[in-house]
Formats: structure tokens, C-alpha cells, sequence
């Protein structure tokens, strides 16, 4: 792994983090061990989720710079359907062992929180979008111009 798309994970890992820690906390005073647990399930699940959709991600784009959309997409749809799984599951489920509520509210802090940090890395690292390279046609035009 490049050390941007380190830089990346790490910058979208910490706040993720924080936000969960402190749900996690919030809901220790609220529900007791079973809020505990759902947060700390949550949090768990949006780590594990992210951060192994976006190491795959960066490892297939370095491959392939061309399988950088498929790959995100894929990893999107793969998200959802194993979300979607979990979510049956813990419906079929007697939920006394965790609270659902601070599941669900942890969880969704901690989706934006992995957004906005992901976002805050991105917008501030100087990342070059484009070949720096010229290519040989606009060489061409650049010395077409000066004559």
C-alpha cells in the first residue's frame, strides 16, 4: 500500500475512532452494558467495513488504475448485502444482549465520521488527477505556437 492511501485510512480511522469512543461512552451512561456492546459492534462493523473496502480498493487501483470505479462500486454493493445480512440477522435475533438503538446511532456517526474524515484527506493532500507528463501532441502544439 502507497503511503497516501495509508495517509487515507489513517485519516479516515481516527476520527471514526473518536466519534465511536465517545458513543461508546454516551451510551455506557444511557444503557449499561448492553448499549456497550452495541456501539462497540457498530463501530467494529463500519472499521471493518471501510477499512478493508478501502485497502482492496487502493491495492486493485494500483494495479489497475482502470478498476478503480468497478472496484469502489463492487465493494459499495458488497457492503450493502452484508449489511443488509447483519441487519436480518439481528431482527431474527432476541436483541437482549444488545441495544439496537445504540447500534444504529453509533453506527451512522461513525459512517459520516469515516466520510468526513476520508474527505478532510483528501481535500488537503496535493494529490496529483493528472499525468504531469506532457504528451508528445501537445509538445507538439507548445512549439507550433512559438514559430
Amino acid at each position: 500500500m502507497l503511503e497516501h492511501d495509508a495517509k487515507v485510512l489513517r485519516g479516515a480511522a481516527i476520527p471514526t475512532l473518536v466519534v465511536g469512543g465517545g458513543s461508546t461512552a454516551a451510551f455506557l451512561v444511557f444503557s449499561g452494558t448492553v448499549g456497550v456492546l452495541g456501539a462497540l459492534c457498530a463501530l467494529l462493523l463500519v472499521l471493518a467495513f471501510f477499512g478493508v473496502s478501502g485497502w482492496a480498493v487502493a491495492r486493485l487501483s494500483r494495479r489497475d488504475p482502470n478498476l478503480f470505479m468497478p472496484a469502489t462500486l463492487g465493494a459499495f454493493l458488497i457492503k450493502a448485502l452484508i449489511l443488509a445480512a447483519a441487519l436480518l440477522a439481528l431482527r431474527t435475533i432476541d436483541p437482549a444482549w444488545i441495544d439496537t438503538t445504540a447500534f444504529a446511532v453509533t453506527s451512522l456517526l461513525c459512517v459520516i465520521a469515516w466520510l468526513g474524515g476520508h474527505v478532510r484527506v483528501l481535500a488537503t493532500s496535493k494529490t496529483l488527477h493528472v499525468d504531469p507528463e506532457p504528451s508528445v501532441a501537445s509538445g507538439l502544439e507548445s512549439r507550433h505556437e512559438s514559430t
